[in-house]
């Protein structure tokens, strides 16, 4: 074959790759805003940024659901979150399996029934020390066993020890559900106090979930009281969204509600008095989030000084 045959021959083939690749690039940039993600990130370097995500049903769309919640996590960049609704421990697995950064724990002994609490951590930065479960004989106040982590984080220099509830109270509404959340709430706040009130014991409690209830509910309806009575030694980092019209984490129908919480006790305020909270509104840039994520947005709050 001659030099200039080959030359030419070389000339079409750089011709055909060129049009390959701005083929696909044409395509990557036509897809419909549907398919994207994009989520800022919430997570830094000098605070530690923990949420709560009721991630409905999980994975409610198969592995749709697996590869959305893969990407936020990492778009997020958060430290820890504290999650509600896996009902499926296999594809749990295979969500942690993508993501190399991260490990996580699957509360399995919560219920009877595949709707599990778990957490999902850094690995290189939170570690987890005991687990267990509270209220297991009373499934009907606690139809999903508050799960209880004690847990260390270390970050910037800095280590925390603490721990952390991931709750799911009862759901909807109507007089016997209230009075559900109403006991399994006065049960929570007995036994924080009793752990409060002995020395040997780490004071420092984060309960982060689905708490099923607004916190801005009259006093004679309101299932918060005996942690909203006692400003001292508990704070919830969502009151200040609490009767918003543009704060709230439950988009599923037509009444939206701020109905996921992060509360702390007094200790861990006043070793980080600078705590950001915010109602992560993912939904708003990435329009299939509700049909195959979720019909809660996270809460996130980052605690400073590490």
């Amino acid at each position: 074959m001659k030099l200039s045959t080959k030359l030419s021959l070389l000339f079409l083939f750089t011709l055909f790759l060129a049009g390959c690749n701005e083929r696909l690039t044409d395509a990557t940039e036509e897809l419909p805003p549907s398919q994207q993600i994009e989520t800022p990130a919430f997570g830094s370097e000098t605070t530690l940024d923990i949420a709560s995500w009721n991630i409905e049903m999980f994975p409610k769309s198969g592995q749709q659901t697996v590869e959305s919640v893969k990407e936020l996590i990492r778009d997020l960049d958060i430290d820890l979150f504290a999650i509600q609704e896996i009902t499926d421990a296999d594809a749990f697995t295979a969500l942690l399996d993508s993501l190399p950064d991260y490990e996580g724990r699957l509360g399995t002994g919560a219920s009877d029934f595949a709707l599990w609490p778990a957490v999902i951590y850094k690995k290189d930065l939170v570690t987890v020390l005991d687990e267990g479960y509270l209220f297991t004989n009373d499934s009907y106040n606690h139809p999903r066993a508050p799960y209880r982590l004690y847990m260390r984080a270390e970050k910037g220099g800095q280590s925390f020890d603490f721990t952390l509830l991931v709750l799911h109270l009862k759901a909807s509404g109507g007089a016997s559900n209230e009075a559900r959340r109403r006991e399994a709430i006065r049960d929570l706040e007995n036994y924080v106090e009793a752990q409060l009130q002995d020395p040997a014991n780490d004071p420092d409690f984060i309960i982060a979930g689905d708490w099923n209830d607004l916190l801005n509910d009259p006093a004679s309806t309101n299932v918060f009281e005996p942690f909203l009575n006692d400003t001292l030694d508990y704070r919830f980092l969502t009151a200040p969204f609490a009767g918003s019209a543009s704060e709230f984490t439950y988009i599923g129908g037509t009444f939206n509600s701020l109905i996921d919480h992060i509360m702390i006790t007094r200790p861990i305020g006043q070793l980080y008095p600078a705590i950001a909270t915010q109602v992560l509104k993912i939904d708003q840039s990435y329009p299939q989030y509700e049909a195959r994520v979720s019909d809660h947005r996270p809460v996130a709050a980052r605690i400073a000084a590490f």
